[in-house]
């Protein structure tokens, strides 16, 4: 369970909606792609090693550099990195990505400031 999931425990009705959100999000997206980009995400935040990228194709591998950019460099990518991601992905596609990175961020973050704790959770 994520620090975010731990700290909503307390509401079950948003705890149960974020859940849904989050797992809508996952479900548009290869499961694989999922758990690098979470990989990806934790690295930045130094709570676990990155993926390896050995045999990975070049769109998964920009998808995982734009990841890598999100939670500190979000304001610093270019037009033409967003494109090469959708053009990986698909428009619907680099919507979720965007949507799981900003998750794998917030969710990072609770678990480094023990929001489940912070929450009564």
């Amino acid at each position: 369970m994520s620090a975010v999931c731990a700290a909503l425990s307390a509401d079950p009705v948003l705890a149960s909606h974020y859940a849904d959100f989050r797992g809508k999000t996952e479900a548009a997206l290869d499961p694989a792609l999922v758990a690098l980009v979470r990989q990806a995400v934790a690295a930045v935040h130094g709570m676990g090693a990155a993926p390896g990228e050995s045999g990975l194709d070049e769109g998964t591998r920009t998808v995982l550099a734009y990841a890598r950019r999100m939670p500190f460099e979000h304001t610093a990518i270019s037009d033409a990195e967003a494109a090469a991601v959708v053009a990986h992905l698909g428009e619907a596609g680099f919507v979720a990505f965007s949507v799981l990175a900003a998750l794998a961020d917030a969710e990072c973050r609770a678990e480094q400031v023990g929001l489940a704790e912070l929450a009564g959770g």
